[in-house]
């Protein structure tokens, strides 16, 4: 069972955990559901402890760890975080005082519980700070990647049936398998009088409210290139079955933002309610 994130991420939990894995390291012959019934036995304050979040916990959080030690609150909440990736653990690149304020008060509390809140902090403190935040954005960037390769498969499968429909019989290229610096995702095709004509497709995807979508420069200056035969592709994925957008470079121009003498644009994020 998949317990909610609240029950995994509270002193209750963390403390079940601990005199779980210690009656564990003591009795290592004895099964996890028999540890727990010995603890509700015999420990006086067994109540005050989430024993069910505790053996949930215990398949992944803190192996290997002294239960007793310094760090083991540190270890719990890292695992915790990088196991279930709350929302608001994105924060974290805010920096440790505004990422703490946007917290609850239990939340916090248990990150002042492991004494990472200690002003001001130690090396060892700053190192755990930096390496959970790092590996807090490989995670998100990972989550991002995934959400795009679904939503340029979901844009595959739109071509297909779209040249079937026009009677082509060519199959749609993922380009960005291949190439991530051709500047568009999928190539496709469309017909004219003369025959075949390449249909060039940048993917885009975005639970953001109001839809908006990120044109990097050199997607732009493909579109420049190609003209009518670039298209971009936004995709809403927050739906069950996600929406598709369709936009032309026309459409898009009036906001890409213009170089100036002290800079040049790289990224343009572009509202898609207003194009």
């Amino acid at each position: 069972m998949d317990l909610p994130f609240h029950r995994l991420f509270s002193m209750p939990a963390f403390e079940g955990l601990r005199i779980t894995r210690h009656y564990c390291n003591k009795n290592p012959e004895v099964e996890i559901n028999d540890i727990i019934q010995i603890i509700q036995n015999v420990e006086a304050d067994a109540n005050s402890f989430d024993l069910e979040a505790a053996k949930y916990l215990h398949g992944f959080v803190c192996q290997g760890i002294d239960v007793f030690g310094g760090e083991y609150y540190q270890c719990c909440i890292n695992d915790v975080i990088l196991h279930r990736q709350p929302l608001w653990a994105k924060l974290m690149r805010l920096g440790r005082t505004r990422f703490v304020k946007k917290l609850s008060r239990d939340e916090s509390s248990i990150f002042r519980q492991a004494g990472l809140l200690m002003s001001p902090p130690s090396d060892e403190v700053i190192k755990w700070w930096d390496d959970l935040s790092g590996r807090v954005r490989l995670a998100i960037d990972a989550a991002k990647m995934e959400q795009a390769r679904k939503a340029e498969k979901l844009t595959l499968d739109h071509e297909r049936e779209r040249l079937k429909l026009l009677g082509i019989k060519e199959e749609p290229i993922w380009t960005a398998i291949e190439d991530n610096t051709a500047g568009y995702d999928v190539q496709s095709y469309n017909k004219n009088d003369y025959g075949l004509i390449n249909r060039l497709i940048e993917v885009k995807s975005t639970i953001a409210s109001p839809l908006r979508f990120n044109v990097s420069r050199n997607e732009w200056e493909q579109a420049i290139k190609f003209d009518n035969a670039y298209i971009f592709h936004i995709w809403d994925m927050k739906p069950i079955n996600p929406i598709l957008y369709e936009r032309v470079a026309s459409g898009v121009a009036p906001h890409i933002p213009s170089d100036n003498e002290k800079g040049k644009w790289t990224n343009a994020l572009i509202p898609l309610n207003i194009i």
